[in-house]
């Protein structure tokens, strides 16, 4: 191969990885519009409830203490959609965050199959976001202050464990 050719071949493999880059914060922004829709469709049905399995996130900067996280947890080749918050009143659509503290958090999980929002209990690798939030209380205008992303999180019987030191990506707004 000459040097025109590997340079060629360079170029080529470094445009697929910037698309793909772009396509992955395309899906992250659907994914989470997405997500946002489901959660207001549940305040038409009136339900409230708490969850049972939770994300543990340890290690986080001191500096999102008192603040509070939104999880989305997904697998698009399982079909799995799995949200992370305190509580849902979804009478006046909104819900409750929980809150960080001490430089952790644990966050209730649910799954969404489609019709419903059930108590995640089961086992399963998804991708994670996190969300900081300034505010315990959520509805469809909620803002982000920062972003945590994991590609690769086990859950067993309903729960994790990450530390933040351990992310994929992260971005503070």
């Amino acid at each position: 191969m000459t040097r025109k050719d590997k340079k060629k071949m360079d170029q080529k493999i470094k445009t697929a990885i910037n698309n793909k880059t772009k396509e992955k914060k395309v899906k992250k922004k659907s994914f989470v519009f997405g997500m946002l829709i489901i959660m207001i469709v549940f305040a038409m049905t009136g339900i409230s409830c708490t969850a049972s399995g939770t994300f543990t996130l340890t290690n986080i900067p001191s500096d999102f203490n008192g603040k509070y996280v939104l999880l989305m947890g997904y697998s698009f080749d399982n079909d799995i959609s799995l949200i992370g918050a305190r509580s849902f009143d979804m009478d006046d659509y909104s819900g409750e965050l929980p809150r960080i503290s001490n430089g952790r958090v644990s966050i209730p999980m649910w799954i969404y199959n489609g019709e419903e929002l059930a108590k995640y209990r089961n086992s399963h690798v998804v991708e994670v976001e996190v969300y900081i939030m300034d505010s315990a209380a959520f509805d469809e205008d909620a803002e982000d202050l920062a972003w945590i992303y994991f590609s690769s999180v086990s859950f067993s019987n309903g729960s994790a464990a990450k530390s933040f030191k351990d992310n994929d990506e992260f971005d503070e707004y």
